[in-house]
């Protein structure tokens, strides 16, 4: 087994560890136990659309992940991939480490995330103990975490948190947060009224940006008229005040904004048995 470094460097994304033998051998026992980890009592795969946050025994999965660093093609032709070098290459630059992991007759790519925290280097004063003393450690180093981020497997790639993904991958294409502009649009849109639409989008936070993408993302505000959307709320007690001219007016106030983007955003549902109402940060369309 290989260990392999994605960094953030354009002149060397993919760098291969010199490991001794010994080392080669632990560390293959512990992605193997970190892939078991990763994988057992998974029940179901659900495709990612920013909407979910797996429950256990299930994980997300991106489908046709554009591999564009490569790392399935390090995994399989290890010996093409430049290794590490000290003189000229940084732990600092280090954002994940990977390694292959053949299983069923597929090759898997089991990913780690990469913190900085995990960074034993040099210019600090780092010490080890050893031979009952302690000493100085004149070389930079790294420790393992103790948990896989994602596995890359036959082009999927399957993962619990996105929030961790993004650090490593460019997945912007798969979830944006709405831009300045669209923020704008968003505040200008027919059904809303906004007091100032540059400053609503000025001040919107990420997780505002967040919910106003999916909701443009489900067409609510043009599928549904104001009065449609005033009457329902008032089912979850959410005010929604309109404008004289019709509109719903946005809120200034940062709670009653989320409450409204919420409730656009389909947060707030009654359970069919007790006619309960509650509010959800996480879900996906029934079967």
């Amino acid at each position: 087994m290989n260990l392999f470094a994605l960094t953030n460097n354009p002149g060397a994304r993919i760098v291969r560890f010199p490991l001794t033998q010994d080392l080669q051998g632990e560390i293959t026992a512990v992605f193997d136990e970190q892939s078991k980890s990763f994988l057992n009592g998974i029940v179901e795969t659900i495709e990612f659309d920013g909407r979910y946050r797996p429950e256990e025994g299930e994980l997300l999965v991106i489908k046709n992940f554009p591999d564009v660093d490569g790392l399935a093609n390090a995994v399989k032709n290890p010996i093409t991939v430049e290794l590490f070098d000290p003189n000229i290459h940084s732990l600092d630059s280090v954002k994940a480490l990977f390694t292959g992991h053949g299983a069923d007759g597929t090759e898997r790519v089991l990913i780690q995330l990469f913190e900085s925290r995990r960074l034993i280097a040099t210019k600090n004063f780092a010490i080890y103990f050893s031979g009952n003393t302690f000493q100085r450690m004149r070389d930079a180093g790294l420790t393992i975490d103790t948990k896989l981020l994602a596995v890359l497997e036959a082009g999927d790639l399957k993962f619990q948190s996105f929030h961790f993904l993004r650090r490593v991958f460019d997945v912007s294409e798969h979830f944006n947060e709405a831009t300045a502009e669209e923020v704008k649009a968003f505040a200008n849109h027919p059904m809303l009224a906004a007091e100032d639409a540059q400053a609503f989008a000025a001040n919107a936070s990420a997780a505002v940006r967040r919910k106003i993408t999916l909701i443009l993302q489900s067409g609510v505000l043009d599928n549904f008229t104001a009065e449609q959307i005033v009457a329902s709320a008032q089912t979850f007690k959410v005010d929604i005040k309109i404008a004289p001219d019709g509109r719903m007016a946005l809120p200034t106030n940062g709670t009653e904004l989320r409450r409204l983007l919420r409730f656009l955003d389909e947060d707030y549902y009654e359970s069919p048995l007790s006619q309960t109402h509650f509010v959800s940060n996480s879900k996906r369309v029934a079967d």
